[in-house]
């Protein structure tokens, strides 16, 4: 085994031994252990009902049906609960039942449920209160929500505290340390779908709740790769099974969205580039009402909410990109714990600029709005550590906390920040993050003349690829790049010409741009490989994921 520095990531992993193994044999061994199938159905999923008080939370939508009772979805402001709501909400409209959704505003609620919340509810004569990716620790107010004679069913994917709860009807949530179901990785999305899949067996015969539950698939989908969710078992039968059927789309959105796409080989890089982040996009920087409306509608006034939404995104962009590299210079790089604060920064783009500056680094960051009185934080973890552990030891500093390992928010008054900074820094400062690298592993050293379409057929038989089937990695060493130039908009990606003529871009690497440039007739590159599909011409584009300098 050979090691070499890089640009980007710390080690590049690579064996010359596999450069005269095929390719199939080098991914087979990925599916040696059982978590991933190259062919599966909607019927593998696993019974929704083996997620613990599944079958309370049913029994008590059934009955709102039956009483006429109206039911109100709760959820925050980011995708998951968009995504997840959309799911409910279609499937409620489609078998009339009396239901509605709540979303707190951003900049006036904050995060967390408030009581005031339960008096609004209250006063519109609700009953029945789903919430979605939310309320596993709101403890005081499922209580409050119970004086006003409204029910609440917690559905959840987040870490779930030590103590459990009895006054919400249910609480499903398979990280529920007594939760037996037989696979614990699903997106939140995963868990409104879970519950949508036993309803549509209560209201549908078999064979219609089959159909309906293959339609429904989408949104999940979608989200299960926004979330970055491993593409593991049910996770991966789902994105299957959406993209076996994407181009018949029901939602009327997604078909515009891909119309000048029809003809190519769709995979996960769909959602990445084109899905979520419009959606992200209408859900952080206007109103996540609006996000939900770009899914549901399926008449022509989407098409200017489709509009509407092209700006929002290329807003976002922009804004990411000022911000992220503000926080970059900001930093403080030598702490193992990075902090980064600004009154200006926009609340919808404060966990993406905490992702890019921990991707960049490789160490957990903090990233916080300010907020007069109080800091909104954003945080974000490379794997080697759980930043909600982490969170858990400070909660009495906080207004409101949760999250996963990888990724939580908090938000804590301006008088306890400085001793909770203080104390979470000398904490970690107090580990060896050093021993942590950035690790890539090349799958096979390749050759220019290996490269063809045929080559292509053999790996994409192995899709969808995404966390934990990566697509595989080659490296290509020692190639002549005659010109290296900025492309898009933001100038934010770089692309290079040889004279092989493939394509070959490099996303997201415009900082490396004068380091290239100087050694650009001695540049390797590490890129995964796909088919680029423009004005009826077909070719191989190279998407570089690093770059070694010589």
């Amino acid at each position: 085994m050979q090691q070499k520095i890089s640009l980007k990531w710390n080690i590049i992993k690579f064996d010359k031994n596999t450069l005269n193994k095929d390719i199939e044999e080098v991914i087979d061994a990925r599916f040696e252990n059982g978590e991933f199938m190259l062919e599966s159905s909607i019927d593998d999923l696993h019974d929704p009902y083996l997620l613990i008080d599944m079958d309370k939370a049913v029994e008590r939508i059934k009955k709102a049906k039956e009483n006429s009772e109206k039911i109100m979805i709760f959820w925050d402001y980011d995708v998951d609960w968009v995504t997840s709501t959309s799911i409910l909400m279609h499937f409620f409209k489609k078998v009339w039942m009396l239901a509605s959704y709540r979303i707190p505003n951003r900049m006036k609620d904050g995060y967390g449920m408030k009581s005031y919340f339960i008096d609004e509810i209250a006063e519109l004569w609700v009953s029945l209160i789903i919430t979605v990716d939310c309320w596993t620790r709101d403890i005081e107010v499922i209580k409050y929500a119970k004086t006003k004679w409204i029910d609440v069913i917690v559905t959840d994917h987040h870490a779930v505290p030590d103590l459990t709860h009895s006054e919400a009807i249910a609480i499903v949530n398979p990280k529920r340390p007594d939760c037996n179901y037989l696979y614990k990785n699903l997106a939140w999305a995963w868990v409104a779908f879970k519950l949508m899949q036993a309803l549509a067996y209560e209201y549908f015969d078999k064979e219609e709740a089959r159909k309906y539950i293959i339609e429904s698939i989408d949104i999940a989908a979608i989200w299960t790769v926004a979330d970055c969710m491993r593409l593991t078992w049910e996770n991966r039968i789902i994105v299957m099974e959406w993209l076996k059927q994407i181009k018949k789309s029901r939602s009327l959105w997604i078909r515009k969205l891909i119309e000048d796409k029809l003809n190519d080989d769709l995979d996960w890089d769909l959602f990445w580039f084109l899905i979520g982040p419009r959606i992200n996009a209408a859900g952080r920087l206007d109103s996540a009402y609006k996000a939900v409306n770009l899914i549901l509608n399926n008449t022509d006034s989407v098409f200017q909410t489709i509009s509407e939404i092209e700006k929002l995104n290329e807003t976002r962009k922009y804004l990411t990109k000022e911000f992220s590299l503000d926080a970059m210079n900001k930093v403080n790089k030598n702490d193992n714990l990075l902090f980064y604060i600004s009154p200006s920064i926009n609340h919808w783009i404060i966990g993406i600029v905490a992702g890019r500056i921990t991707e960049q680094f490789y160490k957990p960051c903090i990233c916080l709005k300010d907020e007069w009185d109080k800091l909104v934080a954003s945080c974000r973890s490379p794997e080697y550590h759980s930043i909600i552990e982490t969170l858990e030891k400070y909660k009495d500093y906080f207004l409101h906390f949760g999250g996963h390992k990888q990724a939580a928010g908090f938000s804590i008054s301006k008088e306890k920040f400085s001793e909770f900074k203080t104390k979470i820094i000398n904490e970690l400062n107090k580990k060896d993050f050093s021993k942590y690298k950035k690790e890539i592993q090349i799958d096979k050293v390749i050759k220019l003349e290996e490269l063809g379409f045929s080559f292509l057929s053999k790996i994409n038989k192995y899709k969808p690829f995404w966390i934990w089937n990566d697509k595989p990695l080659f490296l290509l060493e020692n190639l002549e790049a005659e010109k290296i130039e900025f492309i898009w908009k933001w100038r934010d990606h770089l692309k290079f010409t040889t004279k092989h003529g493939f394509k070959i871009f490099a996303f997201y690497m415009w900082d490396y741009y004068e380091e290239i440039k100087r050694s650009k007739k001695n540049v390797s590159i590490v890129f995964d490989l796909s088919e680029d599909s423009w004005n009826g011409n077909k070719n191989l584009m190279l998407k570089v994921v690093d770059i070694i300098l010589d």
